[in-house]
């Protein structure tokens, strides 16, 4: 630096760069490359950061100098500093030749160099940035500029050195630990004290005054050019920012001590007051102690709780001195967190703790007060009351029992005022006891301090419950004596009652009772006497009833009073007995007096009913009253025997009714006559009427049906098939209510003959019928002949419909049957849409594969069968039979539909979980098998061409495990897209359909880490076997050459060891000499490859390094000894010829390094004999090449993406005013998803990459490996019309200026284009690489299939996000195959015109659209058809022109059902026509698949129907489901 061999005077080019100047001098070559580059770094620091961002411009004075002086500058420039160089300017050296160098030498840095004269200078700098050496008018004085430059690099360090050792002091604050006690605090005090010593003695102000001084110098204190220097300028301020740093460090330190020192002294005060709060608690403890001593004590008896409460009180007098000090501790804790010491919390927490042992010791004496109070009291109690239960029991004991009534209820109020008095006094002693146990047991069970001890209070407990247990037994003694003389009392007053009430109750009944018995004996001389009577004695049972009550209640307490044995038993039983019989048979004699009236009542109005039922015979009437007289006249006189039975003892009234019995016996006997012939006459007459009445009957029942089938036919004729008639009516109820109306019609018929006979046998028999009577006959005769006229009738009528309800019944079968279809086929459906359960597993798929059935095809081949019979059967509605045909096809082929896909999903499920299970199984054993160690060189015994078959194993093994990784894979993504589909409809989706697809992506995620491992492994083995057939190869040259050494050299050197006799003879040996050197130069050419192939094998870490040393080592040794032998005997030979010896060394072995040799070691290695064809070296080289642009370019694409979404989507989601308003909140519109984008090839996608560097072959793997992820290209290029769009309309301006603020190479349009473009840069490098692959060219195949399908999928995505108009959504119409234009003719147009249809294939439909454009110009498809691809029928050729083809749906192509279209191009249709089958094949196999037997439908105009028909009636075969596994592929393993 001093010696100005380069420098930086301030001046800046035309772009405000800054210039490094090397000013002429001839010894540049002398200096040190490490010096300069010292140099050159730290003058590139000189500038501000800004200005070294626009790039140096260095100027290289070359006058006096040459051109090789001047190339170390040049290179040091580009090693160390070619980023920040923007243009290099060399003055022209002073003579042509040096020009011509210069000029040469130059072009080959990779920065700008320009050959410029010191005229020519002055026009691309400024001169006034020049200095004058250069012609220039700029003050440089680089002395002075050196001194000040050292003077800021001193100041700088001092400066950061003390800022440092600022900010270690105040750590070190930071870092005082919390005192432990008041000694530890008092220590911390006087060394903090100390510190403050420390702070003041920093050199701060010298270093200020030092800073201040270079600041002067810089802005021109002193007059020089320094104050105009833009570089020093550019310092000054830093230089302001650390005197500034210093002043502020220096402060903010002092204030951390201050600070600190305040906590030091608050932290004193704290660990004081803590040692005085400290004192008084272990104080109130030690107190709290010596109380705990005695607490347990409450007295055995009235004096010992006197004498406790007496030594309690003067303790707590004791005790209550202390407040005092507990107040003071408390008053300084009030005082500290007055002041706002840092540990208020912690103080108030000391003295509240010490304020609530306070409380705590004082309310434990105040309850020790109140238990020593109540346990006096008790002791009290129960000593007086024990002293007063002998005088209570002698009280009880006391007196004889008086005998009357009222001395008697006297002596008993006495005793019960006695009981009260002893229960009061024993309630209050237990109710004091039990308190005073309830103080105790509180006390016990209450949480005592956790350095006290818990009281016992068992023996206190003990006493109190011994003197309960006193008082308790006493009370007993007393309560059993009062309670003897209580029964006694009772029971004596109990005695004199009953026996009042006894002599009460035999009064009544000698008194009254037995007189009115025997005062009324008779029963009466006619029905109104004996029911006076009646109604007497029941008004006496009613008085009775009341004397029977005090009876029953008088036995009752008889058997108490015995009991009691009070009074005498036998007297108490004798008395009882006494009145129970005395009132039984009072009791029975009414009850006998009351059976005797009833009867007489009942036999006096018999009689009267009798007699006028026979005054009424006689007197005529064709009715009698009573159904049956007779019986009933005997059964009165039964009544009367048994009345006169009952009299007889008696004697009253037996001769009246004895003669009303005389009386009732004539009038029977004269009645039996002309009863007998008045039954005969109503007989006939009933029978007649019952045989017209049913007659009606009849009638009306044949009427109301004769109607009811009328009825019907009309129902039948208007096909009101829902009528409720028709659906509660069938054959077999028609056929039964026919049989029971036949039935009843023969009754009647027969009823009538029935009659007509008894009427013959009656007029036989003598008695005389009227002339009414004997035209019954012929009325009969007429109402037989109705009923068979009728019967006629209705019968042609039945017959009819009959045959109607069998059909109505037959088509009502075929409707339920087909009810129960649509009930299976919705249920089926149900099952699909809500029970969508994906297996998670190979078991549970297999079993999903073989429950996967439906058992419908029985029941369909049985509704076919019925279809049919019913159509061929004539029936009279056809159109009904062909709708349930019809409505059963449609639902079933919806169905077949959705077990289609969802069969689809199963085999996907099985497919993938078998191959995944066996791929990953064959990986892990391969990875076994690749981590074992083994030496295929067999100790160097195998020849090269041995490892062949094991390195081509090895290659056939990896692209085996690659293909079927590939394989488990794409079963992955098909079984992923049949789940999405599956899934879309289904109106909730759980967490438990979510577990499948999460499982699949866990068994791929781990599939790929297993992959890349087996890989791994694979590399390392496949390098192994490569090393072997390197190391065989170089021992079998190795030993070559040994061995031409040993048979040709030694030979020769031993044949030739001497010149020749003569002169002749010895040129004759020189010149054999010299021809044996040409034949041995391949020997040395072979050994010189040997010992270059064997540098780089060991430069690259071979496994057989030390065999390789070895085998060197033999051989140079063998051959520098075969040289030196040949040299000393040419030596020898031209020594005798006497001519001049020169040093030849043609055959001297040089070993060269590895870094110089030019050979390719892979190359040679693979086959040192040099017979490799420069193609497969050119191609293996381009391989290599094509790999690193590959990596090269994708890194420079991450980088770029970094760069797009670190400024431009920065600045557009930063929140900045300067966003247009059009383009707030869009940047997902005009970004799309780049930071997915980003984040796949950053994170994934080019660690994957470089995983293939050596393996180039194989780097197709990785795209096919990931194509799912190149899916988010898709999405990005169907926004990038929008994006461009909202960019060209609003944001050109904001980006453009993004673009100046960042200094951006790229604009928003080249940034976001980048990944289209990267899209096809894959697709032109796997090209490259597949024209220079002969390995790997399937993997590099499908990975170029997967780049180039990325744009036809975004452009297919373009299209199909501009369909409109189709009701249902996109999704269940499965994947999009392809979409076109096409010229379409449609069937059923009335204008035989082509128009313009864009037409979109999916898997289960073919969309024809319309192409529109709406009001901003954008183009839209106006959905207008569809068809079902399982319906679709082609055909490819149409006459008249090649690129026509035509779609049709049924079971033919007809002019009414063809869709003509015509392609744009042979291919483009030739590609439809293609897809279109394979899509049909696929679908109708599915459909035969699970519709195994067809569905007869009858023929119908209808096209759909005609459709149908035309599928069920093909050949139905089942297809067995498609299975993919990896068996066939991993079969190597």
């Amino acid at each position: 630096l001093r010696e100005k061999v380069a420098f930086v005077s301030g001046g800046r080019d035309k772009r405000g760069g800054p210039i490094l100047t090397f000013p002429a001098r001839t010894n540049h070559d002398r200096i040190k490359q490490e010096d300069l580059s010292r140099l050159v770094t730290f003058l590139s620091t000189v500038p501000s950061e800004d200005v070294r961002a626009r790039g140096f411009t260095v100027v290289v004075d070359m006058r006096g100098s040459k051109w090789d002086s001047v190339k170390p500058v040049l290179r040091t420039l580009q090693e160390s500093f070619s980023t920040n160089i923007h243009t290099a300017l060399l003055i022209k050296p002073d003579t042509f030749w040096q020009k011509h160098k210069t000029n040469l030498g130059s072009a080959k840095f990779s920065f700008e160099t320009s050959l410029v004269s010191v005229e020519g200078l002055s026009r691309l700098i400024d001169p006034s940035q020049l200095t004058a050496d250069l012609g220039g008018s700029l003050e440089y004085d680089h002395v002075e500029w050196t001194e000040l430059r050292l003077g800021l690099e001193e100041f700088s360090g001092a400066a950061m050195q003390l800022l440092a050792q600022l900010e270690q002091l105040e750590a070190g604050l930071s870092r005082i630990p919390e005192p432990k006690d008041v000694d530890e605090a008092r220590k911390l005090l006087e060394e903090h004290n100390r510190l403050r010593n420390t702070i003041a003695t920093a050199p701060v102000d010298s270093l200020d005054r030092e800073g201040k001084s270079l600041l002067q110098r810089m802005r021109g204190g002193g007059g020089t050019w320094l104050s105009g220097g833009a570089d020093f300028q550019s310092v000054a301020p830093k230089v302001s920012s650390l005197l500034d740093r210093l002043q502020a460090s220096r402060t903010h330190l002092l204030q951390s001590w201050s600070d600190k020192k305040l906590h030091l002294d608050q932290g004193l005060q704290l660990h004081l007051f803590e040692q005085d709060a400290t004192k008084m608690s272990e104080w109130i403890a030690h107190s709290k102690e010596l109380f705990m001593q005695s607490v347990t004590e409450v007295g055995q008896n009235h004096q010992h709780a006197v004498d406790l409460q007496t030594q309690h009180q003067h303790f707590t007098a004791n005790c209550m001195n202390g407040s005092v000090n507990v107040d003071s501790v408390v008053t300084v804790a009030a005082r500290l967190a007055e002041a706002g010491h840092y540990g208020a919390e912690r103080i108030a927490m000391v003295s509240s703790q010490l304020q609530e042992d306070w409380k705590s010791l004082t309310a434990t004496l105040e309850e020790r007060s109140n238990t020593l109070a109540m346990a006096t009291g008790f002791h009290q109690g129960a000593e007086q009351f024990v002293l007063r239960v002998e005088g209570w029991v002698k009280t009880c004991s006391e007196g004889v029992l008086p005998t009357a009534t009222a001395e008697l209820e006297a002596a008993t109020k006495k005793h019960q005022e006695l009981n009260e008095e002893i229960s009061a006094n024993y309630t209050q002693v237990s109710e004091s006891g039990k308190a005073l146990m309830e103080v105790l047991q509180r006390n016990a069970t209450s949480e005592p301090d956790e350095s006290a001890a818990k009281p016992d209070f068992t023996a206190a407990t003990h006493t109190i419950m011994g003197v309960l247990h006193q008082v308790m037994q006493g009370h007993h003694e007393v309560e059993g004596a009062w309670q003897h003389r209580k029964l006694r009392l009772h029971q004596r007053l109990q005695l004199c009652v009953f026996q009042q009430d006894v002599k009460q109750v035999l009064d009544w009944v000698e008194q009254h009772g037995e007189v009115f018995l025997n005062k009324h004996t008779g029963v009466g001389k006619s029905l109104h006497r004996a029911r006076a009577l009646q109604k007497r004695h029941d008004d006496f049972q009613q008085v009775a009833q009341n004397t029977y009550t005090n009876a029953e209640k008088l036995l009752e307490a008889a058997d108490q009073l015995a009991q009691s044995g009070e009074c005498e038993e036998e007297e108490i039983y004798q008395a009882a007995r006494d009145l129970e019989l005395r009132m039984q048979a009072f009791i029975q004699r009414v009850e006998q007096r009351k059976l005797l009236l009833d009867l007489a009542v009942s036999f006096y109005t018999h009689t009267k009913e009798v007699t006028r039922t026979a005054m009424e015979t006689l007197t005529g009437g064709l009715g009698f009253s009573n159904p049956d007289p007779q019986e009933a006249a005997m059964s009165v006189i039964r009544e009367g025997e048994d009345l006169i039975l009952q009299l007889r003892p008696q004697g009253s009234s037996v001769a009246h009714v004895e003669s009303v019995l005389q009386q009732l016996e004539e009038s029977h006997a004269q009645l039996e006559e002309l009863f007998h012939q008045k039954k005969i006459r109503l007989d006939i007459y009933l029978q007649f009427r019952i045989l017209q009445q049913c007659t009606l009957e009849v009638t009306g029942e044949m009427d109301a049906w004769k109607q009811d089938l009328q009825k019907q036919s009309q129902d039948f004729s208007a096909d009101k098939l829902t009528s409720p008639r028709l659906a509660e009516t069938n054959p077999e109820q028609h056929m039964e209510r026919r049989l029971a109306m036949n039935n009843m019609i023969y009754e009647v018929i027969q009823q009538g003959h029935d009659l007509q006979q008894y009427i013959t046998e009656v007029q036989a028999s003598g008695i005389e019928l009227s002339e009414v009577e004997g035209s019954l006959s012929s009325q009969v005769e007429e109402l037989q002949r109705l009923l068979q006229d009728k019967q006629k009738e209705l019968q042609q009528i039945a017959d009819h419909a009959h045959t109607y309800l069998e059909q109505n019944l037959q088509l009502r079968h075929l409707q339920s049957q087909v009810k129960q279809v649509l009930g299976w086929i919705s249920e089926g459906e149900m099952k699909l849409s809500s029970c969508m359960l994906n297996s998670s597993c190979l078991s549970e798929a297999e079993q999903l594969q073989r429950e996967h059935e439906f058992s419908l095809n029985a029941l369909i081949f049985l509704l076919g069968i019925n279809l049919l019979f019913l159509h061929r059967s004539g029936h009279y509605d056809p159109d009904a039979v062909r709708a349930c045909a019809q409505t059963v096809a449609l639902h079933w082929q919806t169905l077949m539909l959705r077990i289609e896909d969802r069969l689809k999903l199963v085999n996907a499920s099985a497919a993938f979980y078998r191959t995944s299970q066996q791929v990953c199984g064959v990986l892990e054993s391969l990875e076994q098998e690749y981590r074992r160690e083994e030496d295929w060189c067999a100790g160097g015994e195998r020849q090269p061409e041995q490892l062949v078959p094991f390195i081509n194993k090895h290659m056939e093994q990896k692209e085996a495990f690659l293909k079927a990784c590939t394989l488990a894979r794409r079963n992955a993504e098909v079984f992923l897209k049949y789940i999405h589909r599956n899934m879309t409809g289904v109106t909730e989706v759980t967490g438990h359909s979510r577990v499948p697809e999460q499982q699949v992506k866990g068994i791929l995620s781990e599939l790929l880490q297993r992959e890349n491992r087996v890989l791994h492994f694979w590399t390392l083995k496949k390098r192994r076997l490569d090393q072997c057939q390197q190391y065989l190869m170089f021992q079998n040259h190795a030993q070559q050459a040994l061995e031409w050494l040993q048979q040709s050299g030694d030979h020769y050197l031993a044949t030739h060891t001497s010149p020749g006799a003569t002169v002749a003879e010895t040129q004759e040996l020189l010149n054999q000499h010299r021809e044996f050197c040409i034949s041995a130069k391949h020997t040395q050419e072979k050994v010189h490859l040997l010992i270059q192939l064997a540098e780089s094998m060991l430069a690259k870490g071979h496994t057989h390094r030390t065999e390789l040393r070895r085998c060197v080592s033999a051989v140079d040794k063998r051959y520098r000894d075969f040289t030196v032998r040949m040299g000393q005997y040419r030596h020898l030979l031209e020594a005798a010829l006497g001519s001049s010896s020169q040093d030849n060394k043609d055959l001297e072995l040089e070993l060269i390094p590895n870094s110089l040799s030019d050979s390719d070691p892979e190359v040679n290695l693979s086959d040192p004999s040099h017979q490799v064809s420069d193609e497969k070296r050119r191609s293996a080289r381009k391989k290599e090449y094509i790999m690193a642009e590959l990596l090269q370019t994708e890194r420079v694409y991450v980088r770029d993406l970094q760069e797009c979404i670190e400024t431009y989507l920065w600045e557009m989601t930063s929140g900045s005013e300067d966003i247009p308003p059009g383009l707030t909140n869009k940047e997902d519109v005009v970004f799309g998803n780049i930071q997915d984008i980003y984040e796949f090839h950053n994170s994934i996608f080019l660690k994957e990459l470089e995983n293939y560097e050596q393996l180039p072959e194989d780097v197709g793997h990785c795209f096919v490996t990931w194509a799912d992820k190149f899916h988010m290209y898709v999405t990005y290029c169907r926004n990038k019309p929008d994006s461009s769009l909202l960019i060209q309309q609003h944001g050109v301006g904001f980006f453009e200026e993004v673009q100046r603020r960042h200094g951006l190479a790229n604009s928003i349009s080249s940034a976001l284009i980048k990944p289209v473009q990267r899209i096809t840069k894959y697709q032109l490098l796997l090209k490259e690489l597949l024209a220079c692959c002969e390995e790997g060219k399937g993997e590099i195949k499908e990975g170029l299939d997967v780049m180039l399908s990325v744009p036809k999928r975004a452009n297919d995505a373009m299209h199909v996000s501009m369909l409109e108009g189709l009701e249902e959504g996109l999704e269940v119409q499965g994947e999009l195959l392809l979409q076109d234009t096409f010229l379409v003719w449609e069937p059923k147009s009335l204008i035989r015109k082509g128009r313009d249809r864009h037409l979109f294939l999916f898997e289960l439909s073919l969309i024809f659209s319309k192409e529109i454009k709406d009001s901003s110009g954008r183009t839209k498809y106006l959905y207008k058809s569809r068809l079902r691809t399982s319906e679709l029928g082609v055909t490819e050729h149409i006459e008249g022109d090649p690129c026509k083809f035509a779609l049709w749906v049924g079971r033919t192509p007809t002019s009414d059902n063809k869709t003509v279209l015509k392609a744009s191009s042979l291919e483009l249709k030739q590609e439809w026509v293609r897809s279109i089958r394979q899509v049909i094949q696929e679908r109708r196999g599915h459909l035969r698949g699970a519709l195994r037997e067809p569905i007869p439908l009858p023929k119908t105009p209808n096209p759909t129907l005609g459709r149908q028909r035309s599928i069920t009636r093909r050949s139905v075969q089942q297809q067995s489901a498609h299975r993919t596994t990896a068996s066939d592929v991993c079969r190597w393993h």
